[in-house]
C-alpha cells in the first residue's frame, strides 16, 4: 500500500491536566498527525464547553522553533477550512458515556499532498506538546485517553517542498468601536488567515465591524470587509457544518457546546410519556454563541440532536486566492510592511477574545 496509519502515542490516561511531551521519532514522510481525546461524561445532562476545549493547546516543536501552535478547537476549525469536513465529535451527554474528538493536523493542501508534507528527519529534535484539561467540558470527569496517529507515505516516498506551518500569532481583547492594529510576519507566503472571533453570548460575524489588509501603509489594500460581508461572500458557500449530539436520555434541561457558532439550527429527537399527549408541543432549543440550551420537561425523554450552522469555533476565513493551489499563496517576502487593522463593534460581548492565526508556506 502506497500509505500506512502509524501509532505516535498509545492511548493513556494522563490524569486530570497538565501538559505531555511527545518524542517524534518518525523517518518517513508524514501527511497528517491525529490526536484523539476521549473521556467518561461525569455529569450527565450538560456539558460546560466544546470537548474541544479539553485540548487547550497543541504545540510542534523543534527547540525553539515553533512549526504548529493552535488550541485543538482552533485546529479543528482549520481542519474544517482545508477539507471542507468538520472532524469526528461524539458529542454525549449520557453519564457513563464516552465523549470523543479528533483533530487533524494536515501538513500539506489535502490528505496525501505530495508537494507539501512534513519531514521530521530535517529537525533535530521535534517535539509534539499537548496541554489539557479533562474537566474543560465536563466536571468531575476521573477517566480520560489521548492518543496520537499518524498517516505516512510507504511504498513511495515523495520529495516534498515544505510543510504548511499554522500558529495562533496574536490574542487580544477587543473593544468596542476601537481598532487593533497587527504587524503581521513576512517570513513566509500565506495560504489562509483564521480570525477567531470569541464570546459568550454573540456569533463572531458580530463582534468586528471592520477587516482591512494593507500592504506598505496603504499603498494596496488586499482586503477591506465587514465580517457580514466575510460570511456572504465566502464562509456561506462552504456549507454549514452539522454535529449529532445524545443527548442525557431523561427529561431534564440539557445544555450542550458544539463547533457551530453562527446561524443555528437544530432538530431534536425526543419520546413522551403513555401520560402526556405532547400538546404543549415540542421543546424549541435556544443558541447562544456556541451552546444550546433546552428547556426541562416533564413525561419527556430527550434522546438525540442535530445541530447545524456556521463558522466553527468562532473562526472566520480570510483565504489568500485560491487555497487549493500553492502557486496562488500570497508572497509577503516581498513586503517591507503588511498591517491588518480589525475594528471592534458596538458591542464586543461578554468575555470576548479575537485571535489571529496564520497558515504559512514553509519550505525545506
Amino acid at each position: 500500500m502506497k500509505y500506512r496509519e502509524v501509532e505516535v502515542y498509545a492511548p493513556t490516561d494522563l490524569g486530570a491536566a497538565g501538559t505531555k511531551t511527545i518524542d517524534i521519532n518518525l523517518t518517513d514522510i508524514v501527511s497528517s498527525l491525529e490526536i484523539i481525546w476521549k473521556f467518561t461524561v461525569n455529569t450527565g445532562d450538560a456539558l460546560t464547553a466544546p470537548i474541544s476545549d479539553c485540548i487547550s493547546k497543541i504545540e510542534l516543536v523543534d527547540g525553539s522553533d515553533v512549526l504548529f501552535s493552535l488550541s485543538g478547537s482552533e485546529a479543528q476549525a482549520l481542519a474544517f477550512y482545508t477539507t471542507g469536513k468538520m472532524p469526528h465529535n461524539y458529542i454525549t451527554l449520557v453519564s457513563g458515556d464516552e465523549a470523543v474528538c479528533v483533530i487533524p493536523i494536515y501538513f500539506g493542501y489535502k490528505l496525501f499532498d505530495p508537494e507539501y508534507a512534513m519531514d521530521f528527519t530535517k529537525f533535530k529534535n521535534p517535539q509534539l506538546k499537548i496541554t489539557w484539561d479533562e474537566d474543560a467540558a465536563n466536571s468531575g470527569v476521573t477517566t480520560n485517553s489521548l492518543s496520537v496517529r499518524a498517516w505516512a507515505f510507504d511504498e513511495v516516498q515523495p520529495r516534498p517542498r515544505g510543510f504548511l506551518m499554522s500558529k495562533n500569532i496574536k490574542s487580544f481583547t477587543p473593544s468596542a468601536n476601537t481598532y487593533e492594529y497587527t504587524d503581521l510576519p513576512l517570513d513566509y507566503p500565506y495560504r489562509l488567515m483564521l480570525l477567531r472571533c470569541k464570546s459568550d453570548d454573540l456569533s463572531p460575524v458580530s463582534q468586528l465591524s471592520e477587516i482591512k489588509l494593507s500592504e506598505e501603509h496603504d499603498k494596496r489594500i488586499p482586503y477591506d470587509i465587514t465580517p457580514s460581508e466575510l460570511f456572504q461572500k465566502i464562509i456561506a458557500p462552504l456549507g454549514r457544518i452539522e454535529e449529532y449530539v445524545r443527548l442525557g436520555e431523561s427529561a431534564n434541561a440539557q445544555t450542550i457546546y458544539t463547533a457551530v457558532t453562527h446561524l443555528h439550527d437544530g432538530v431534536i429527537d425526543l419520546a413522551y410519556a403513555d401520560a402526556d399527549t405532547g400538546a404543549s408541543g415540542t421543546p424549541s432549543p435556544t443558541y447562544s454563541a456556541n451552546k444550546v440550551s433546552i428547556a426541562a420537561k416533564a413525561n419527556c425523554t430527550y434522546y438525540k440532536m442535530v445541530v447545524t450552522g456556521y463558522c466553527p469555533h468562532f473562526c472566520l476565513l480570510l483565504p489568500f486566492g485560491d487555497i487549493s493551489d500553492d502557486r496562488d499563496a500570497y508572497d509577503v517576502r516581498k513586503l517591507k510592511n503588511l498591517r491588518l487593522t480589525l475594528k471592534g463593534a458596538s458591542s464586543v460581548g461578554t468575555n470576548p477574545e479575537v485571535s489571529i492565526i496564520l497558515q504559512q508556506l514553509r519550505y525545506y
